[in-house]
């Protein structure tokens, strides 16, 4: 109920609506943005009950943008391993072209 809701009202405000924020895609409408939080490729959880999935994990699911935090900022070097989430997310996007 919560997302039928959610998507009629997404539907009925296309004009500040871009996407939504899931752990998968929730509409098979292109018009809308699938943003997938807790994207990490370093861990597959945390104390708190966080539960990551790898940025291929996430494009599977339908991600057209990650959602990396603790990832990045938490790193040694925060640019390059930004720099090494966008390849990996991107290389996943390619994979998945290449197998439809």
């Amino acid at each position: 109920a919560y997302i039928k809701e959610a998507l009629r009202m997404a539907e009925n405000n296309r004009s500040f609506v871009c996407g939504f924020i899931c752990t998968e895609s929730v509409t098979s409408d292109e018009s809308f943005l699938n943003f997938v939080p807790g994207v990490n490729f370093s861990s597959s959880g945390d104390g708190l009950g966080q539960q990551f999935v790898s940025p291929s994990q996430a494009v599977q699911k339908g991600a057209d943008v990650i959602i990396v935090g603790r990832g990045i900022y938490q790193s040694s070097n925060p640019a390059a391993t930004a720099k090494e989430y966008k390849e990996l997310a991107y290389t996943a996007y390619l994979n998945l072209l290449e197998s439809e």
